[in-house]
This record gives structure tokens, C-alpha cells and sequence, in this order.
């Protein structure tokens, strides 16, 4: 039986309640009967901290700028982000209540969770994170191969630190693991922020995460980075080798959109669509994206929802991986 992730605490439900109940009165009218004609509110499904949560607060206001109406941006997470999704199914397909969306909206799917791509409209992607590993600053695990050396000494013995069981980023490890011929222990979290910090606090030995969301820690001296998981080594970490010179054929990147409910007017995916995409390639926007290790990318309607069902058959794979072991 399919899982719909349910309203978990009282402040949870409250804020629910209070989002439906704003978005229906509205704040900024036009009168002009044209959308958008009130506030939009823009769903993240995660805690405040991660990748998700920073390009939705960089965003917001350049939509504004572009829809002439407030965007409010509310954090509702839980369940690897299913809570928000679901919440958003139960919406009018309006162009009013949207949310921020991760790789989990495609990979839950494969996970007995009612979180269905068919339910939704894609407007448009924000940004991708290229994945890292790192550990904790004073880890004695000073490259790749010696994390791998130590797995396979004692199997099972790793751990590692995900936002979730089958999320973009637990995904991935699996491959690692089947790559480097490795077992590992993957601790979940709900979210990437609380993920990134038991592997900064060494409650874990890693963390797999965008490199971007683990930057404040890197920079803060906490963690320190051993491989990239894009092709080519990035820019602005030049001195870090990518796993595929480590030896193991492995790329991965988060990527972060929005979305609302399906069925929505194709005017107003329109021109939601082109919102997103001008504020994408805002240099405002570009600035604090890329100064955090992520890459602004912008992907309309159309195409981001072929890439996004592309990248939910590559995840599919890897679960099915997990599910084996």
C-alpha cells in the first residue's frame, strides 16, 4: 500500500492550515483579472539550511520583481520532503501555491510513497549541486582510497550520512558502493542540513552531499572535502579530484525546480516558466549560487520535465541496488 506522508505535529498542521488559508485570501490584487492577482507561496520541503532553502530565498524576490506579487517562502519538512508534496497534490492547480522540488519528487515513487511526477506541473529548474564526500576535519581518513581500504577491511563498519533513504544523495552511495566493491552504513536524516552536520560533528565518518551545501562547514574549518562526484573538477575547487581520477566512474548532481499541482493553465505555466528562467540568469541570482558551489542552471517547462524523468529512471536503478543488498 502507497504511503502518504501525514502532517506530523501540531505546528506542522497549523502551518498548513495557515499557508491554504493565505493563499486563498491573496495579499496584493491587481483587479485586472490577469494572474497573478495575489501572493504566491512557494513550499520548501526541507529545513531551512540546504541548497533547496537557499535557492528558494535567493529566488523569491527576483520572481517578484518579474510577477509583481509577494512570494512567500515557507519551509514545511519531513518525510524526504513527501509532506510538501503531498500537501501541494491537495492545492488548486491556480499558480499560487507551488514548491521548491528535489530529486526525491521523481525517487519516491520507488519507495511505496503516493509522491507521483504524473501529479505535478515542473516549471522550471534552479540550480544543480555537483555531489562531494567529505569528513570531519581531524578524520583519519586523508584521502578516498583510504575510506575505501577501511570499508573493505571491516564491511559495514562506515557510515555515512544521507537526507533520507533513497534520496538524491543515499542514491548515489549505492552506486559507490557497488562500484568500489564496498559496503557502507547509510544513517538518514531528514534533510541535508542535519545530514552534513553529524559528518561535520563525527557522528558518522562521511557525508554525500552537494558540495555547495557543505561549504560552510569546509570554509569553517569543520570538514574537509575528498572527491567531487561531477566529470571535471569544479572551478571553484580546483584542488579536489573528482572520484572518476580516484578510480571510481561515479557522477552525480542534486538538482533543485519548482512546481505545482498538475492541471495548471498553460498560460500561467507560461509564464511562470519564463519567470523562473529570467531570474535563473539574474546576475544577483548567479552571484549567490555560484559563491555557495552550486551551478545555476535553467531548464523550462518542457524540458525540465523530460530531464526530470530521465534522471527518475538513472535513481531508479540505484534503489533497486539498495533493495537487493
Amino acid at each position: 500500500m502507497k504511503k502518504k506522508a501525514l502532517f506530523a505535529g501540531i505546528a506542522v498542521i497549523s502551518s498548513a492550515a495557515l499557508l491554504t488559508g493565505c493563499a486563498d485570501t491573496g495579499g496584493n490584487t491587481s483587479g485586472d483579472g490577469e494572474y497573478p492577482e495575489k501572493d504566491i507561496r512557494l513550499i520548501v520541503p526541507w529545513q531551512a539550511g540546504g541548497s533547496g532553502d537557499l535557492s528558494a530565498r535567493t529566488v523569491a524576490p527576483l520572481l517578484e520583481k518579474e510577477l509583481g506579487v509577494n512570494v512567500v517562502v515557507e519551509n514545511m519538512p519531513g518525510a524526504n520532503g513527501s509532506i510538501a508534496y503531498n500537501w501541494l497534490t491537495d492545492q488548486k492547480p491556480d499558480g499560487y501555491n507551488l514548491s521548491v522540488l528535489g530529486m526525491e519528487v521523481a525517487t519516491l515513487q520507488y519507495m511505496d510513497y503516493d509522491v507521483d511526477p504524473a501529479n505535478y506541473t515542473f516549471l522550471g529548474e534552479l540550480l544543480e549541486g555537483p555531489g562531494a564526500i567529505a569528513v570531519k576535519s581531524d578524520s583519519p581518513f586523508e584521502s578516498l582510497q583510504d575510506l575505501i581500504d577501511a570499508a573493505k577491511e571491516k564491511p559495514g563498519s562506515i557510515t555515512y550520512s544521507s537526507p533520507g533513504v533513497g534520496s538524491v544523495w543515499d542514491n548515489p552511495a549505492q552506486g559507490f558502493q557497488d562500484i568500489a566493491g564496498i559496503k557502507l552504513k547509510n544513517v538518514p536524516f531528514d534533510g541535508s542540513a542535519p545530514s552534513i552536520q553529524a559528518a561535520a560533528a563525527g557522528d558518522v565518518d562521511f557525508s554525500i552531499d552537494a558540495a555547495g551545501s557543505q561549504k560552510a562547514n569546509v570554509d569553517g574549518g569543520k570538514m574537509r572535502y575528498l572527491a567531487v562526484l561531477s566529470e571535471e573538477r569544479l572551478e571553484t575547487l580546483p584542488d579536489v579530484p573528482t572520484m572518476k581520477e580516484l578510480g571510481v566512474d561515479l557522477q552525480n548532481a542534486s538538482f533543485t525546480g519548482i512546481m505545482g499541482p498538475k492541471d495548471m493553465d498553460e498560460a500561467v505555466v507560461q509564464k511562470l516558466s519564463d519567470a523562473i528562467d529570467k531570474a535563473v540568469q539574474d546576475p544577483e541570482y548567479k552571484d549567490v549560487i555560484e559563491g555557495s558551489n552550486l551551478v545555476p542552471v535553467s531548464r523550462k517547462s518542457a524540458e525540465f520535465t523530460d530531464f526530470i524523468n530521465e534522471q527518475a529512471k538513472v535513481h531508479g536503478e540505484w534503489i533497486d541496488l539498495a533493495k537487493k543488498k
